[in-house]
């Protein structure tokens, strides 16, 4: 079995919420116009990419072949070849990515470093500069908080579910938009945080009430 730390059960985590769903109007919205600026022929790498949810939307902009996915579950990875992606990779907690230096276009990194214990993240975040070409682009989305908890309050009251009250157990790191901030600007000259979505957000329009967060990075140092 494949953990990023020994208290979190990535496998049970997924049978538990797969995550093959849509992707959120609000990411794509962001993405879009830099999605259309890449070459078809652009290598795409979706880290933590769950089960398959990007690969179609990725092919829509660039070829199959070049389309790469990462995960820490086995069974996810198994997922994601079931719907014909075949280059995914199954990795392991602070091994090297599998790919040589400057070799991606343009890397996804789509709510998984609040899963990453804030002591491993700088390997993480060192790995994903290492593959990433001097050119290229990171997106990184995360939820907001402490603002995020009051959304799960509400949805939870809303559907009548103590479940969804619950904080995700496997969230183990928590950020707001100037901790994103910080910790990409180590990394990239230029570093832009979007904030994305909620109904709180829509009703005060200001960062700190966003659902989630998305960290638009380019030129690495």
């Amino acid at each position: 079995m494949t953990k990023i730390i020994s208290s979190q059960d990535f496998e049970k985590y997924a049978d538990q919420r797969p995550m093959n769903g849509l992707i959120a109007e609000d990411f794509i919205k962001v993405m879009l116009p830099h999605l259309k600026n890449l070459s078809k022929d652009a290598l795409v790498l979706d880290f933590g990419c769950g089960d398959g949810r990007y690969f179609p939307f990725f092919k829509k902009f660039f070829l199959e072949k070049n389309i790469y996915g990462v995960e820490v579950s086995s069974k996810r990875i198994e997922n994601c070849k079931k719907i014909g992606w075949k280059k995914t990779f199954l990795i392991e907690e602070k091994n090297k990515l599998p790919f040589a230096n400057d070799f991606f276009d343009f890397i996804n990194f789509d709510q998984v470093i609040e899963h990453i214990l804030e002591e491993n993240i700088d390997f993480y975040l060192d790995e994903i500069c290492r593959v990433l070409k001097p050119s290229g682009m990171l997106v990184a989305v995360t939820p907001n908080y402490p603002i995020k908890r009051l959304y799960d309050l509400v949805i939870g009251i809303k559907t009548l579910s103590w479940q969804k009250i619950k904080d995700d157990p496997t969230h183990v790191s928590f950020y707001n938009t100037q901790k994103l901030f910080e910790i990409f600007k180590k990394r990239f000259n230029d570093v832009e945080i979007v904030s994305a979505g909620g109904f709180f957000y829509r009703l005060f329009s200001t960062p700190f009430f966003s659902h989630k967060l998305i960290a638009l990075c380019t030129k690495k140092r």
